[in-house]
């Protein structure tokens, strides 16, 4: 068993490197499918030594990250897809996301915001907001309920369960 987890910008690159490491499991975190929405989410992407912002940047992780998926999916991985519920900015979008990655992730994890960084002024999700989520894309995908918000996104913070199960 072995896992990797990332924003999915790189799976299709390295997809051969992973599939020889044996990884069994890989977690893409997908916040959006929407290259408006990605642009307010991201700052910028680094992609083949170039930096790009703006709606360019959502439209080169949005293409990177589902073709990664998908390709990550076929190669036999199982691949579990992490959403960071943002409200006012992908709230509105999580249904979407669950239908569009349905066919290649096994799982699906929505997971509340941690106000940091640029998204310090943006209120955290309420439990009833991430139970109401979970219960609309779980008509398309299986959802995950056991996150306990240990992320790469929340760096600084240690563990903590402020969303038990």
């Amino acid at each position: 068993f072995r896992c990797v987890a990332t924003n999915g910008l790189l799976v299709e690159d390295r997809l051969d490197e992973l599939v020889e490491c044996d990884v069994t499991h890989l977690t893409i975190t997908i916040n959006t499918v929407n290259p408006t929405t990605a642009s307010k989410i991201y700052s910028w992407v680094n992609y083949n030594g170039k930096i790009y912002r703006g709606v360019e940047a959502g439209e080169i992780i949005v293409e990177r990250q589902l073709s990664g998926l998908r390709e990550a999916s076929e190669a036999g991985i199982l691949v579990k897809v992490n959403t960071v519920y943002i409200p006012g900015i992908n709230d509105s979008e999580i249904v979407e996301i669950a239908k569009t990655v349905s066919n290649y992730a096994y799982i699906m994890n929505i997971m509340p915001l941690i106000p940091l960084g640029r998204f310090k002024s943006i209120r955290k999700p309420t439990r009833e907001e991430i139970a109401s989520a979970r219960a609309k894309a779980s008509r398309y995908i299986p959802q995950f309920y056991h996150c306990v918000q240990c992320r790469a996104d929340a760096y600084g913070l240690p563990c903590m369960s402020s969303y038990p199960s």
